[in-house]
């Protein structure tokens, strides 16, 4: 097996030896090990926080896993994929599963600026003082440095990820036999052939032209489709539902109202669709902040036959000074005795 970048990350705990010669439960491979772990629930953790937020997540930390099942599923799960890939997948990750050197087979030319091989200078490879050797003395510090593992002095390869270590290897090689660095370089096919570099060329123009076109596009809808504010209909606290005297049903709803723009607005709540309903609200407007959030609470008050197994949808608008700002749909709680079956 090839050593590749990984391995010299296990060395200040595996040490100087090959891994495949360590017992298998050897201190140094368990605490190699115990790190993956740990660094795998870390990543994981940081991922659960961009769907639950910091907060929930450290509550959660401090509770029973039976109490909130799904995020420990996730947890786990991610945990898993994560010590799969330190501790066995590596390099594959690049070989396999990463686009990126798909996608550069595509884009380049003879002309474009990659990591080679200088094989006019380093062949025939030899050890130091062998008579018409080149400069290449086979260290294979190159390969044994390569994060993919492979040889760049077979020529550019897919799995290339340009990340240039082989060229440091090589120089800190090259400067220990007092020979000019540079055997593996920032050059181009052209070039290594003995043609010359073209800097202003039809793909130079057409890339960044394009680039431009895309990220501009992506910024323009960005900016033009988000929402001034957020809405989210969450479900009303306490009893789902009481039937008042009059046999009417309340039904509490809350609505989750975010700004995001730099100055405070005023929200009007209404329904839609439900001339029938009446919507109980403690303001007619609520303020908001600007970058601020508020939760409004509000009931529904409707008839009990205009439920359906025991639920009914109503529109909700929310206005502001501008215009309609968001439209959600709420599911009201109601008694079943209605239900047309």
């Amino acid at each position: 097996m090839r050593p590749t970048a990984a391995t010299r990350f296990n060395r200040p705990i595996s040490g100087q030896r090959r891994l495949d010669q360590l017992h298998p439960w050897h201190w140094r491979r368990v605490g190699k090990l115990a790190t993956f772990l740990v660094l795998s629930m870390f990543v994981a953790h940081v991922f659960l926080t961009y769907f639950v937020g910091v907060d929930q997540l450290v509550d959660w930390v401090q509770r029973s896993p039976a109490e909130h099942p799904l995020g420990f599923v996730v947890m786990a799960s991610v945990t898993g994929l994560m010590f799969f890939d330190f501790a066995w997948f590596r390099e594959q990750t690049c070989i396999v599963a990463c686009p990126y050197g798909r996608l550069q087979s595509v884009l380049l030319d003879r002309h474009s600026l990659i990591i080679g091989y200088d094989a006019a200078r380093g062949e025939p490879r030899g050890k130091k003082g062998v008579a018409g050797a080149g400069d290449c003395v086979d260290c294979r510090a190159c390969v044994n440095t390569c994060p993919t593992g492979i040889d760049i002095r077979e020529g550019l390869q897919m799995e290339c990820i340009a990340c240039a270590q082989c060229i440091d290897a090589c120089d800190a090689i090259m400067g220990r036999l007092d020979r000019p660095t540079g055997l593996i370089r920032y050059t181009s096919q052209e070039q290594l052939a003995g043609g010359a570099r073209h800097l202003m060329r039809v793909r130079t123009l057409i890339y960044p032209a394009l680039l431009a076109v895309v990220l501009g596009g992506f910024l323009y809808l960005l900016l033009a489709s988000r929402p001034t504010a957020e809405v989210v209909v969450l479900r009303g606290e306490g009893a789902p539902f009481s039937v008042l005297p009059d046999g009417r049903v309340s039904t509490p709803v809350r609505l989750k109202i975010e700004n995001r723009t730099d100055t405070g607005h005023r929200y009007r709540i209404e329904l839609t669709d439900a001339p029938d309903a009446q919507l109980i609200i403690p303001l007619a407007e609520l303020p908001v902040a600007a970058r601020a959030s508020t939760v409004a609470p509000f009931f529904v008050l409707s008839f009990a036959d205009s439920f359906e197994a025991g639920e009914r949808r109503v529109t909700v608008r929310v206005h502001d000074e501008r215009g309609l700002v968001a439209e959600r749909v709420a599911t009201l709680l109601g008694p079943e005795r209605g239900s047309r079956r």
